[in-house]
């Protein structure tokens, strides 16, 4: 049995985007519609937030320990005490368009999705920003692109679209960063909830996390869902490891949930642990 527990009794709006800082040794993730960035020691149980002026996509940390955030249609520079400097933007910038879920990859290349506020069908983007300041448009045509993670031999790319409830698989250069063959790895029923984001685990299987469906799913390499993990809250939205591999995080949200709902499901919007 996977023993869930709350790590941090944060009420987040929108949390989302954890991931493990080797440089800190802290969780960072972040409050998206919140606006904020957090630092979480699992240690001491404390929780340092930095106030943004506007949404949060993501979090990333670089190989030499700094860290990178989406803003908007901007990728910037955060340091320790929360200032900022813009270092590119979406090559489809526009009104009403936001960076979302982001990944970077051991040769130190971003992977992010662009979205439409409105969750317009269609107009998302799937960028590679690479360390020359190049960016590269991968793919198109999705509508919210949550959950970029890799194989473990990094040969397969994979990327979750979550409003079609599909996480994609792409054959995967890990030396040029070049992908092909776009395929449908799994498409998950809507009474089972929405695929967000996702990390894979030691066996290679995919952790999917289930929005709207208060659950995690195991999901085979082929495709298949090997198992679940019933959490606690209904609105779980990412999940990353520790450096040991044996705790596993989650986020979750409270955003568009009722007054009844929050009461059935006080969690909601806090940072959970699984003993994996």
């Amino acid at each position: 049995m996977n023993e869930v527990t709350v790590a941090f009794s944060s009420q987040a709006v929108l949390g989302e985007s954890p991931i493990w800082s080797g440089s800190t040794a802290r969780l960072l993730w972040v409050d998206t519609l919140g606006a904020s960035l957090n630092i979480f020691d699992p240690i001491t149980g404390h929780n340092v937030v930095h106030a943004m002026p506007s949404p949060l996509g993501f979090v990333a940390e670089t190989s030499a320990g700094r860290w990178i955030i989406g803003t908007g249609c901007h990728v910037e520079l955060v340091g320790r005490s929360g200032e900022r400097q813009r270092i590119a933007t979406a090559p489809h910038a526009q009104e009403g368009g936001r960076l979302n879920d982001a990944s970077l990859d051991p040769s130190g290349r971003l992977w992010v999705g662009l979205m439409n506020e409105e969750l317009k069908e269609g107009l998302g983007y799937l960028y590679r920003l690479d360390p020359d300041g190049a960016w590269h448009t991968v793919d198109s045509g999705f509508t919210l692109i949550n959950g970029i993670d890799w194989s473990r031999d990094r040969s397969t790319l994979y990327v979750t679209d979550s409003r079609k409830g599909v996480i994609y698989a792409y054959d995967h250069d890990p030396l040029s960063g070049e992908v092909k063959n776009r395929r449908s790895l799994i498409l998950i029923s809507p009474n089972k909830g929405k695929p967000d984001g996702l990390t894979v685990d030691r066996e290679g299987f995919l952790l999917s996390v289930l929005f709207d469906g208060a659950a995690i799913a195991r999901i085979s390499p082929e495709g298949y869902i090997a198992s679940t993990i019933a959490l606690p809250v209904p609105r779980p939205t990412s999940c990353a490891f520790d450096d040991t591999g044996r705790h596993l995080f989650v986020t979750s949200a409270r955003l568009g949930l009722s007054k009844s709902e929050l009461e059935r499901a006080p969690a909601s919007g806090a940072l959970l642990r699984i003993d994996y």
